[in-house]
């Protein structure tokens, strides 16, 4: 039976031009912010300190793009509106190594393939320019015309020639509100900028330039926010983080605040985003999120920036050293001192919290601190009890907060043992019978490693270099502990330290670790309060000296929710 024939073949051939650039500007232009941020970054590109941007209707119907920058001459203003010609690449190899946002020479004619466009352009120093105009990718009028320097791109009637795109954009508050996402971020990432924004001849951003990012968070997300957020600084590797970042009491309901820049190029990277987000992790409650401002410098040979038309995603030669960076800088910031926030005074007429009986105080003496003489309120607010006797349970405005008190108690026995040294030679306890131990060749060079900041907190040691060492006085905070076990558990402690230098504080947080009061423990009710009101005066009542958080929070905001309870 013979083969039913299927009709002529088709032969491949090359695609018009114009249609080229249609299917391009629907990977570069996916709505008028994709546009604008374009726009916008060829601004900086070409070295603009002024950009301003007129918008109508969120940027479907109007957008125009004037900036100060080295323009344009007249022979290469047609060549900007041609595919793949960019003044930004010369040779292959600087493909490895881009320092420009733009640089794939797309944007233009891909804008221009579906608006009806004007394009006006000045060198510096020249005081005529050239114009053109047209819509659709095709140029329709050239006129020379006298112009300041730089350039200036008008956008009208966006997808006017693609009808199945056009009816995929949104309200214009909804364009606008995803332009100014883009514009916001290209101001945080270039604050020595003036960027000047209006929509329908409204002005609805103004970021003057700024000295430094702090004055520009200020412009664009609230002075009142920016004197809270706490700095970020750490370079280590070749990689430097540099930024702002929120105390755990200053929150949004959105990701919208997380802004993440790399080498001046706002990116949208859900690692980087998770690494800064688990930063925070044990300080905030569900679904609520940070403030953060992050600028990474890497070398531009280090990071791949030709993912995706958009540029919106990069890829990291060492993706894994870039989010430790993240996360570490991040961590660092938040315990610092800055991270707590003030504590008011206690209320007028509010009894003092009850202080302990001697019986408890014998029981357990290092338990607490003395009373202050002027008490504050906790910082997590007011005790509510301890669960299955190792977490405590308070509340404070609109939040419940558990604790382990384990290592809240190790975080205060780490700032008021630290104190005590800055005041003098901490106690120490003498064992009635020195306490001699064996101890394999490895454990006993590493104990002689550590030896001179364990002597600072009150051990006292002899016999290195003979067959036992004998434990003569151990700090008066672990008398109660059996020598034997105690420096078996040092050997494991700084085993783990790595071959790092050895360091006090790492010695004084295992010793308030050893001391500190353990979970499965029943406390007393007093003592519960104690020890909040201790935990809420420390400099960094998030975390224990090892790293560990010490607190989780419930927003009664998400209780109420899920339990449809709306009073």
């Amino acid at each position: 039976m013979a083969a039913t024939p299927r009709g002529p073949l088709i032969r491949i051939r090359r695609l018009p031009d114009h249609l080229v650039n249609k299917i391009a500007a629907g990977e570069v232009v996916e709505r008028p912010a994709s546009a604008v941020k374009e726009l916008v970054e060829n601004a900086l590109d070409a070295g603009a300190t002024t950009v301003t941007v007129d918008l109508r209707d969120g940027g479907a119907a109007l957008i125009r793009v004037t900036d100060d920058g080295i323009g344009m001459t007249g022979e290469e203003l047609p060549l900007a509106l041609e595919r793949h010609a960019t003044s930004k690449l010369e040779h292959d190899e600087d493909l490895d190594a881009i320092a420009t946002l733009g640089f794939r020479g797309e944007a233009l004619a891909a804008i221009s393939a579906v608006s009806r466009f004007t394009l006006t352009s000045c060198p510096r120093g020249s005081a005529a320019g050239l114009r053109l105009a047209g819509e659709g990718g095709t140029v329709k009028q050239r006129l020379e015309v006298p112009a300041d320097g730089g350039t200036s791109v008008e956008v009208r009637d966006l997808f006017f020639n693609t009808p199945a795109r056009l009816k995929f954009l949104k309200s214009s508050a909804t364009e606008l509100a995803a332009s100014l996402r883009a514009l916001t971020q290209l101001a945080l990432a270039h604050p020595h900028v003036h960027l000047r924004v209006a929509n329908n001849a409204r002005p609805v951003l103004t970021a003057p330039a700024a000295s430094d990012l702090r004055h520009r968070v200020g412009a664009v997300w609230g002075h009142d926010v920016a004197a809270r957020l706490l700095t970020v600084d750490r370079a280590e590797h070749g990689v430097t983080v540099r930024g702002l970042a929120s105390p755990p009491d200053l929150t949004r309901g959105n990701r919208e605040e997380i802004v993440v820049i790399v080498n001046g190029r706002p990116v949208r990277d859900p690692a980087l985003l998770q690494a800064t987000l688990d930063a925070y992790r044990p300080l905030l409650p569900r679904d609520r999120f940070p403030v953060v401002l992050l600028a990474l410098t890497v070398r531009e040979s280090d990071v791949d920036v030709n993912v995706h038309p958009t540029k919106a995603w990069v890829r990291f030669r060492h993706p894994r050293l870039i989010y430790e960076m993240v996360a570490a800088a991040t961590q660092a910031a938040l315990r610092r001192p800055a991270v707590v926030p003030d504590v008011d005074v206690r209320a007028a007429g509010e009894s003092p919290l009850p202080e302990r009986s001697p019986g408890v105080v014998a029981e357990q003496p290092a338990l607490f601190g003395a009373p202050a003489a002027s008490e504050t309120r906790p910082l997590f607010g007011r005790v509510l009890g301890q669960v299955q006797d190792t977490f405590v349970v308070s509340t404070f405005g609109e939040e419940v907060f558990f604790l382990d008190q384990h290592v809240a108690h190790e975080r205060v026995l780490f700032e008021r043992f630290r104190r005590e040294l800055l005041d003098g030679v901490p106690a120490a306890q003498a064992l009635l019978f020195p306490e001699p131990l064996e101890l394999p060749p490895a454990a006993c060079a590493l104990l002689e490693r550590w030896r001179e900041p364990l002597e600072r907190l009150g051990f006292a040691f002899e016999g290195f270099g003979g067959p036992a060492i004998v434990v003569r006085a151990v700090p008066a905070l672990l008398k109660a502990s059996e020598p034997r076990r105690l420096i078996e558990a040092a050997v494991d402690e700084f085993a783990g330290a790595g071959t790092g230098a050895p360091t006090l504080d790492r010695a004084l947080a295992f010793v308030a670790c050893r001391a500190a009061v353990k979970a499965n423990t029943p406390l007393a009710r007093e003592e519960l309060e104690r020890l909040v009101v201790e935990l809420s005066a420390t400099e960094t009542p998030y975390f224990c000296p090892h790293g560990r958080p010490i607190v989780s929070r419930v927003s009664l905001h998400d209780i109420r929710r899920e339990l449809k309870r709306n009073w």
